[in-house]
């Protein structure tokens, strides 16, 4: 806890100069810190926080893309929940999570780059053994070198190897995991090639397998790979469309049809954009391959829009969720058809993150607004079917939550949701959520019941 005093102290003093600065103040945090950009400290007159020294150490005095950064986090969070699983893993669970990042940035030349990131994650009050992925006290979350051999004006090729994490899209379907401790990360190749307008990316890849007692290793039970391109239609990035192919082999894995080796080929499209105080987000996959002798055929369709009333006090925004992903309708048919969402978002649904993606209908609106400034709340109800009645549905991590019963009612239930979110100075975020999921007969009959489930974080960035 003494990172936390220390990293709030510094906190408030970097509040204090920021209220007094006139420069423009630089960008906000991210999920993926690699991706923030500080080359712009080069200049000292534009230096407005108390941690900008920092963020910017010059290498050399003649020329300012030789430069060293160094930020981290420090996370706090309680959850508790009443029903983990439904019920079925036991009647209540309460924690305290926290998660601290350390990360140095070195840049050499607008050619050559060196990443490295050092994470720990704590976890105390859990019932039972926690798993790795909250429970990981020292570890190297990423460790890459970026080398540019292609640079111009207009153009720009980066060549990425060693450990790095990836957030595609929306995050559908590959994501930062950001509510556990430990976020997803991937060792490989990465190929980032940017010009006007556009952005395209390759990659091959291992997953990492988290382990508590000594530093992760790869995955050697799949392999990931894909490209994906991005093409804007405005300068300002908030109109535009997706269009990717990913692919996975993985051994041993499970559904509630049976388990098998397979491979997943995915092929996607999004559209995203705003107009006239509308937004909106759709996206819809198609899933091809083999599980062991069957062949796979899986689906998904999402529609996130909403109308935002932004000359109004409070900034009103409401909004509708659709979602459907497949299930399979026949496990003895030779067809797959469980819907995959590979290394998704962490609270895809709501910040309880129950559920995976997978044999799922839901629609959800919700109403968010800003009462006071950098201040956000928001609610909404989410409905639940599945897809299929003659399929599961899982957890998170991909195992089965709910199993097939004889019930074959597609009612799974209903979620509230209620969310603030404040940030109360550039680096510190304030945030909670209450979750209450309402199940019904499905549910029941597996011996689950409702959940309830509560969440308070405070991040200290820098």
């Amino acid at each position: 806890m003494r990172w936390a005093t220390v990293i709030l102290l510094i906190s408030v003093v970097g509040m204090s100069a920021q209220e007094e600065e006139t420069p423009k103040p630089p960008p906000m945090f991210q999920l993926l810190r690699f991706n923030e950009d500080y080359s712009r400290l080069a200049d000292p007159n534009v230096h407005i926080d108390a941690f900008d020294p920092l963020k910017y150490l010059r290498l050399r005095a003649d020329d300012p893309t030789w430069y060293l950064s160094f930020g981290g986090e420090l996370r706090e969070r309680v959850e508790l929940i009443s029903n983990p699983s439904f019920g079925l893993s036991g009647p209540r669970d309460g924690y305290l999570l926290q998660r601290i990042t350390l990360e140095a940035d070195l840049h050499l030349s607008d050619r050559l780059r060196f990443y490295v990131e050092g994470i720990s994650g704590l976890i105390w009050g859990e019932e039972g053994s926690p798993p790795p992925v909250q429970d990981d006290p020292t570890n190297l979350q990423f460790a890459f070198v970026d080398v540019v051999p292609w640079l111009t004006e207009d153009l720009k090729l980066t060549v990425r190897f060693g450990r790095f994490g990836m957030s595609l899209g929306s995050g559908r379907l590959v994501a930062t995991r950001a509510a556990p401790n430990i976020p997803f990360k991937f060792d490989g190749t990465e190929l980032l090639y940017e010009w006007e307008g556009w952005q395209a990316l390759a990659f091959l890849t291992r997953p990492d397998e988290e382990q508590t007692d000594r530093f992760d290793g790869e995955d050697y039970n799949s392999i990931f790979w894909g490209a994906y391109l991005t093409h804007w239609l405005d300068s300002g990035k908030k109109d535009g469309f997706d269009l990717y192919y990913l692919g996975l082999a993985r051994k041993n894995s499970v559904y509630a049809s049976g388990e098998a080796d397979q491979h997943r080929h995915s092929v996607g499209i999004r559209s995203f954009g705003e107009l006239a105080g509308w937004d909106w987000n759709a996206e819809g996959i198609v899933q091809f391959g083999s599980f062991g002798n069957d062949q796979i055929f899986a689906w998904t369709g999402s529609v996130d829009a909403g109308y935002s009333w932004k000359d109004k006090k409070w900034k009103p925004r409401l909004g509708v969720k659709f979602d459907v992903a497949s299930g399979d309708r026949n496990p003895a048919d030779g067809r797959q058809e469980t819907f995959d969402p590979l290394f998704f978002k962490s609270g895809y649904f709501n910040d309880a993150s129950l559920l995976r993606p997978s044999n799922i209908i839901d629609i959800h609106p919700s109403l968010s607004f800003e009462p006071a400034s950098r201040m956000e709340m928001s609610g909404g109800v989410d409905v639940f079917w599945r897809y299929s009645s003659q399929d599961a549905i899982y957890d998170p991590p991909g195992s089965i939550e709910v199993p097939v019963t004889n019930n074959r009612s597609l009612y799974l239930g209903t979620a509230l949701d209620v969310n603030v979110s404040w940030r109360l100075q550039r680096h510190m975020l304030l945030s909670s959520s209450y979750v209450y999921f309402f199940t019904d007969n499905y549910v029941h009959s597996a011996g689950g019941g409702g959940v309830g489930f509560f969440s308070t974080t405070l991040q200290l960035e820098f």
